[in-house]
C-alpha cells in the first residue's frame, strides 16, 4: 500500500508478516456435540435459514463452512438503523458467517449479535430477522420446544 506521497505506508517485512498471519488463521472449533445437532441442521435447512447462511462457501482449496452467502440482504425495517434526528433508514446488511459461533458461546462472557449488538443470544438473533428473513423467522416461531432446542443446539457446533 502507498500513502498519497507514493511512499508505502508499512514495510514489505511488516506487510509479509502480516499476511503470513492471517494465512495461517484457522477458524476456531466449538467443542460442543449435542445429540440432536443432525436434527438441528435439517431444521436450519427446513426453515430456511441456510438460504442465506450458505453451509458450503467455495474458496481456493474447496469448499469452507463459513455459513454466508457474503450478499446484502434486506432484514426490514426492525434492523433499520436511525438518523442522528431518529428517522429509520432502511438498510441491507451481509449475512454474517456464523463459524466460530459456537466458540464464542464458549469464550465470550456475554455474547451480543447482529450489527449493533442488540440481540444478546442466538434465539433473539433470529427473532430480530425480517424483511427477506421474516419467513425463516415465522418458520422457527412455529417450531416446537424440542425442534427449537435442536436448531439452537446445532448453532453452537459451529
Amino acid at each position: 500500500m502507498r500513502s498519497a506521497q507514493g511512499r508505502p505506508e508499512v514495510s514489505d517485512e511488516l506487510l509479509t508478516a502480516l499476511l503470513t498471519f492471517e494465512h495461517s488463521l484457522a477458524v476456531p472449533e466449538s467443542s460442543a456435540k449435542p445429540k440432536n445437532a443432525r436434527l438441528g441442521s435439517e431444521l436450519f435447512k427446513l426453515i430456511g435459514c441456510s438460504n442465506c447462511h450458505e453451509p458450503r462457501l467455495p474458496a481456493q482449496s474447496g469448499f469452507i463452512a463459513a455459513y454466508t452467502d457474503l450478499q446484502l440482504h434486506d432484514l426490514g425495517m426492525e434492523m433499520a438503523d436511525k438518523t442522528v434526528s431518529g428517522v429509520s433508514v432502511v438498510s441491507k446488511w451481509r449475512t454474517a458467517p456464523l463459524w466460530g459461533f459456537g466458540y464464542r458461546l464458549q469464550t465470550e462472557s456475554q455474547p451480543t449479535f447482529l450489527h449493533d449488538g442488540r440481540a444478546r443470544s442466538a434465539e433473539e438473533a433470529i427473532l430480530w430477522h425480517s424483511g427477506e428473513a421474516a419467513r425463516a423467522r415465522r418458520k422457527f416461531t412455529e417450531l416446537g420446544p424440542r425442534s427449537r432446542a435442536a436448531l439452537l443446539s446445532f448453532l453452537e457446533t459451529l
